[in-house]
């Protein structure tokens, strides 16, 4: 395994990921993927299944629905660490025993550091530092995928999950405000897009900018793909979502670039590196 992306729900692979792990694929790199709950807690979009009859069964269609979404992308392997979804911050979902978030953060990581021995991944990718999106389950995943890249190299951490192995590098995603969308907005309305909601979105502080990112890779070429990954996460995403039924060539532009930050080792601002497996054998 050369590379492993670690993420708290299924469709969290394919919205900020899919781009990433198509393109890998594409260059005979093996990748997996860790989905750390059954994502018990989403919504359900499918027009063949019951918003409420069908919800106690949410966590096997979104097992499905993940399975699916790795096979488009080439993902060599899939693993999914058992948790219950928590639900948003301050829902009585995060009270649930079997809530993620409720989990001792050491046996969570000795989960991960179990999978990570298994698959012995050069690369990691995980949520980004600093809480950018306090979702609980994204707060925890983040967490616990540092605990585990440290802990997976020591012999004398978690012996019970086999033999140590040292990932050489550990990255997350960056959420980076590249302005591209912006720019897109005339060519979105030219194709028929109502894009009012974008100005009823309260105005905020421009985010971090790409210079702040370590990695900033071109995925254009596999937006037909990670549009087909995240049609696959039914309950999720409907198929009248803006975010799929945008035309090819706008597709290409608006998901043109995915953007990390390396966090081990160290990354210093201003360094920049041409891709996350750069410096590996």
């Amino acid at each position: 395994m050369t590379l492993l992306a670690i993420r708290p729900h299924p469709d969290d692979e394919s919205t900020s990921t899919g781009g990433m792990l198509a393109y890998y694929c594409a260059r005979d790199v093996r990748t997996g993927v860790v989905i750390c709950t059954g994502g018990e807690e989403g919504e359900i979009h499918d027009p063949d299944l019951d918003p409420v009859a069908d919800r106690s069964r949410l966590r096997e269609f979104r097992t499905q629905e993940v399975k699916n979404a790795c096979a488009i992308l080439g993902v060599a392997e899939l693993r999914m660490l058992g948790y219950r979804d928590s639900g948003m911050a301050g829902t009585p979902a995060n009270q649930h025993p079997e809530a993620f978030v409720k989990a001792g953060r050491l046996e969570a990581a000795g989960r991960l550091v179990r999978i990570i021995r298994e698959l012995r991944p050069s690369v990691i990718v995980t949520e980004p530092p600093g809480e950018m999106y306090p979702h609980p389950d994204h707060v925890m995943c983040y967490e616990i995928s540092v605990d585990a890249f440290h802990a997976a190299g020591d012999a004398h951490a978690f012996p019970e999950a086999g033999p140590p192995w040292r990932p050489k590098k550990l990255y997350g995603v960056a959420q980076i405000d590249d302005g591209a969308w912006e720019k897109l907005v005339p060519k979105f309305i030219h194709a028929g897009f109502d894009m009012d909601w974008m100005e009823r979105t309260p105005r905020r502080s421009r985010g971090p900018g790409p210079e702040t990112a370590t990695v900033a890779l071109d995925v254009r070429s596999y937006s037909g793909q990670h549009r087909q990954a995240m049609l696959a996460h039914r309950t999720q995403i409907s198929p009248e979502s803006f975010l799929v039924n945008l035309p090819p060539e706008l597709r290409r532009l608006a998901f043109a670039t995915a953007y990390f930050i390396r966090l081990s080792p160290p990354w210093t601002l201003g360094e920049h590196e041409p891709d996350l497996l750069d410096g590996l054998d």
